[in-house]
């Protein structure tokens, strides 16, 4: 019977692992998630732990039946477990004075926010703390077994928080949300206390009648037994030092352990992404080893007669295990880039997958580390009526250590060591450890066989550690995780040998910042996703500083310049040195990781040196916990967070976000956020939407360029205004004039063509989706899916962009526009541009029809120009290629036909080819431009553009015929709309074009009408 007691202490961690989960999520909503503050959440819930295991140590040999106390503690914690949403409730109103007050004094705030959240959890912390010297008293005075049975209830213990970890991570919260999983598990306490409380007695008959069974009746339910048989004695008692020595070793070992937990999560985050499975993935893992190993050794502990010989050799143990980090850590990238080019079937098919490569490194060390409990308890408990005590100051002095190697590992060896030297720093603790418990064992007994096992041992650690090779930091942040890179960027040459130059790479508090140059462009990572860079990501990186400033500028009613603004996310510091643009009065940039503003130096180059503009005032903290608790308010707020799969970035993503930031405007005010939509799937882009309208009445959504996946929402409590000459307000700002065209916008109107969804289309695409909330967690747990089936979201932006219908239309807002103004040929010939650049031709079309010009000439200049456009956007390149190869002396005249007739562009290929090996950006003069026609006829649509630019300085081919219409309609297929429209303006122009007959174009463009 007493082995129900081991499934109730199975119970028991289950439920107190999902408790410690939920109240650290409900307690980040009110203290942030800074290393800081998550570190005080933990160090707080095992202080109480701590405290706990040492006052139910004390209290095991006081009270009648420790069973039933058990069962009154597990039924209390259910009872307070209920109350802490209600005190949680009540904390943001006390927090705030002392955020206000005492946030410029780091160690007081610190702290204070420790008092409080240690008022909070101390009372159920304390009592989880104390079960398990409680049940080990009671085990140790029924005396069925002894340590093993100790060594039982731990693994036990482990092996239900293993399973409320993996649970809780996977299934509890992502079905229920944290309200609902707490008001669960606050039944499951309550009915765990009670069936123990309704059973107890059972179990107390049960244990004497097996007694009975195996003649050991005058052992049972006696709480002052006789002396003990030899073979029945715990252990050997300790000198003094040596029981104090063994003790602060095991609390060494503590700090070691948890320092194991940091690092490896850290390097997994790395390897396998920052999203919350990942967290969970490493700790589960972690806990199945300690689990195991701890019932393993429970079998055999009673029969150990050396116990701290075997705590040295499990200490030599982890210390070689751990080395296997080394081996494996930087060789995850490839094993999920092999993976990721294989067919994936399920989420759960990837996600063990990564158990799998996870286990390679943590499971040994842990499960040595888990047979570490019941040997430490063999070695200090040397009388049975001492048990409980003993148990919990072994527990309490290994829970301090872990106090220590959490704040240890996050706030001062990793950042100071690094990561890898760091994980080498832990294992010469472990070897120094099982050296000096070697030492002690040895002087007290002295036995060479032993000797020659330990250093054999230290021996084989000390040489895996000598010759474990360096961690590559390159391949270790390769980010394959994403798996679009690995199918599509990546090809098994190019992972291999493809080595970015590292030019910065520090392990912060709460991430791993890496600069890396590869080719000529700079990329700024966090954990190995690309966060910023100087070259694709500068047009998303300015418009979101930008954009928020000139849509406000838009209303008549607001004064331009002496702005208060903030900025939620540091990053290149491109965004923030593009909002300096504005003639602001203060902008507030609250950063939650301090190596990523010293990885801004690396992109000075772009980012305008924000650092140093007098009115940039830099905050270390968390944004969305420092604009809950800042007392000012601001004209615009930008936001510009890393992706929503990202576990705490997801915070940033909810509708009690989006209300606190409203709430924080001024009148008048607007909100930007930058949205990166790429790898999400269209039920979760439909949440974003959501949440967003949900706390702002008046949206947009802009695109930062055209078709872009990246998306800027606009957001403010007043209408967004589109007056006549709105933007021209900003347009005339110089600084500002001159950043939008450091991206291209050369007319400010251009603005009103990246629109990517009006308001109206924002809510019919949302219409019925869930909000994200902070209970919910909706994009933190569904989002991280969408990176495994990530063609399912490319393909509704493919969709959306490419469907032929109007998207982004900009046509409602216009309506208040003066008739003599708003359809004034001028104005809509910036308009129809404007939607062609960003891609919209339909949106174009549209305006045109709606006004009556599609046909209309001479009336502007610049609407004639746009007319031409579209005109020679529907030429057919095969006269113009005849006509530019008209010649019939021009020895490429024949293949130009040939390209043109029946033989097809392929052979045309093969020709030249067979003539001269192609270089990789193309031929020079006209051979060239007969190899970007017969590119672009065989459907390489991407080569024959490669091909056109290198021909682009050539000025014998670009003033030809067929240049300009052939670069002007595969640059737009190619999405370079921009300069397809320039290409074709200039196309327009020419005679030869002019006169030349206007049938329609038909089968140049293979693929045009896809991506």
């Amino acid at each position: 019977m007493h082995r129900l007691v081991y499934i109730f202490f199975l119970f028991s961690g289950f439920s107190s692992l999902v408790f410690e989960v939920i109240w650290a999520r409900m307690l980040q909503q009110v203290f942030g998630t800074t290393s800081f503050a998550i570190s005080t959440l933990l160090t707080a819930f095992m202080a109480g732990l701590a405290l706990g295991s040492v006052l139910g140590g004390r209290l095991a040999r006081r009270v009648g039946n420790q069973l039933k106390l058990y069962g009154i503690l597990e039924g209390s914690i259910g009872i307070y477990a209920l109350l802490v949403p209600l005190l949680l409730g009540v904390l943001p109103s006390l927090y705030a004075p002392l955020f206000e007050r005492f946030m410029s004094d780091f160690y007081l705030f610190s702290l204070l926010r420790f008092a409080a959240v240690f008022a909070v959890l101390v009372i159920p912390t304390t009592l989880m703390g104390a079960t398990l010297p409680l049940v080990s008293q009671w085990l140790a005075d029924r005396r069925r077994i002894f340590h093993g049975s100790i060594g039982l209830l731990y693994g036990a213990n482990t092996l239900g928080a293993c399973l409320g970890c993996f649970l809780a991570g996977f299934v509890l919260l992502p079905s229920f949300g944290l309200q609902a999983t707490n008001l669960i598990f606050v039944a499951v306490n309550l009915a765990l206390g009670a069936t123990v409380l309704a059973s107890f007695k059972m179990i107390e008959e049960g244990v004497s009648a097996d007694a009975l069974l195996d003649g050991h009746v005058e052992d049972t339910l006696v709480r002052d037994p006789a002396p003990l048989k030899s073979d029945e004695v715990p252990g050997a008692a300790l000198p003094g030092w040596a029981l104090r020595l063994t003790l602060i070793l095991f609390g060494i070992s503590g700090v070691v352990a948890m320092s194991y937990q940091v690092l490896w999560t850290r390097a997994y985050v790395i390897t396998l992404g920052s999203s919350t499975y990942s967290f969970t993935l490493v700790l589960t893992a972690i806990l199945i080893a300690i689990a195991l190993g701890s019932v393993v050794i429970a079998r055999v502990i009673d029969r150990v007669r050396r116990p701290i010989f075997v705590f040295a050799m499990l200490q030599a143990l982890v210390a070689s295990s751990a080395t296997v980090g080394f081996y494996v850590l930087d060789r995850i990238p490839g094993f999920l880039y092999d993976r990721a080019r294989e067919t994936i079937t399920s989420v759960g098919e990837i996600y063990a997958y990564q158990f799998a490569l996870v286990a390679l490194v943590v499971f040994l060390p842990s499960l040595f580390q888990g047979m570490s409990f019941p040997v430490v308890v063999r070695a200090v408990n040397a009388r049975v009526e001492q048990t409980g005590e003993e148990v919990g100051t072994a527990y309490a002095f290994n829970t301090a250590g872990s106090i220590v190697g959490s704040f240890a590992a996050g706030f001062i060896i990793m950042p100071w060591l690094g990561m890898q030297k760091a994980i080498a720093a832990m294992i010469l603790i472990n070897l120094g450890a099982a050296m000096i418990l070697s030492a002690m064992e040895l002087y007290q007994h002295r036995h060479g066989p032993r000797a020659l096992a330990m250093a054999l041992a230290l021996g084989v650690g000390l040489a895996l550690f000598v010759v474990a090779p360096p961690i590559d930091r390159a391949r270790l942040s390769a980010g394959m995780f994403r798996v679009h890179l690995a199918r599509e960027v990546y090809s098994p040459t190019s992972f291999e040998t493809s080595t970015p130059e590292i030019l910065y790479y520090e392990d912060g508090l709460t991430a791993t910042t890496s600069v890396e140059r590869r080719g000529g462009g700079v990329a700024l990572k966090a954990n190995g996703k690309p966060e910023a860079s100087d070259g694709a990501d500068m047009d998303t990186q300015i418009l979101v500083g930008l954009l928020p400033f000139v849509a406000r500028s838009a209303s008549e009613h607001v004064s331009i310049g002496q702005e208060e603004a903030a900025m939620v996310g540091f990053g290149s510091g491109v965004t923030a040195g593009a909002s300096l643009q504005w003639p602001l009065e203060r902008l507030e940039v609250v950063e939650i990781e301090a190596t990523m503003v010293e990885a801004s130096r690396f992109f000075e180059h772009v980012n305008h040196r924000p650092l140093d503009d007098p009115r940039h005032v830099l905050i270390e903290s968390d944004g969305r916990n420092y604009l809950e608790y800042t007392p000012r308010t601001y004209d615009v707020i930008v936001s510009e967070p890393s992706n929503p799969w990202i576990a705490g970035v997801s915070a940033l993503f909810t509708v009690e976000y989006f209300e606190r930031v409203r709430q924080k405007l001024n009148p008048g005010g607007v909100y930007g956020q930058w949205v990166q939509l790429y790898e999400l799937h269209p039920d979760n882009v439909r949440r974003v939407f959501a949440t967003f309208l949900a706390a702002f009445p008046h949206v947009h959504a802009f695109s930062s360029k055209a078709k872009s996946t990246d998306l800027i929402l606009i957001g403010s409590e007043h209408p967004l205004e589109f007056p006549p000459e709105g933007f021209e307000r900003a347009w005339s700002i110089a600084s500002v004039r001159a950043e939008l065209e450091r991206v291209g916008i050369e007319d400010i109107t251009e603005l009103y063509g990246l629109m990517f969804m009006n308001q109206a289309e924002m809510e019919a695409f949302a219409a019925g989706a869930e909000l994200n909330t902070d209970d919910n967690g909706l994009l933190e747990f569904n989002a991280p899916h969408d990176l495994i089936f990530y063609s399912i979201g490319e393909l509704f932006f493919s969709s959306h962009y490419f469907s032929g219908e109007i998207y982004g239309d900009i046509r409602p807002y216009l309506s208040g526009w003066p008739d003599d103004e708003r359809w004034s040929a001028r104005r809509v010939a910036r308009l129809g541009r404007a939607a062609w650049v960003a891609g919209k031709a339909e949106l174009t079309e549209a305006i045109l029809l709606e006004r009556g010009l599609r046909e209309a000439r001479n009336l502007d200049g610049a609407l004639d120009e746009l007319l031409d456009v579209l005109e020679a956007d529907t030429r057919a390149i095969v006269p113009a290629a005849r006509r530019t190869f008209a010649d019939p002396t021009d020895p490429l005249a024949e293949l130009a036909h040939r390209a043109s007739g029946e033989d097809g562009a392929r052979t045309v290929l093969d020709a030249l080819y067979a003539q001269q090996k192609a270089p990789r950006q193309g031929y020079d003069g006209r051979r060239g431009l007969v190899h970007a026609l017969a590119l672009m006829l065989s459907g390489d649509l991407k080569g024959a553009a490669r091909q056109l630019d290198h021909l682009g300085d050539d000025a014998h081919i670009t003033s030809t015929e067929l240049y300009p219409l052939l670069a002007g309609q595969v640059y737009k297929t190619r999405r370079r709309y921009r300069e397809a429209y320039e290409a074709l303006a200039r196309a327009a122009s020419q005679p030869d074009l002019k006169n030349a007959d206007a049938s329609p174009q038909v089968d140049v463009l293979p693929g045009s009408s896809t991506p």
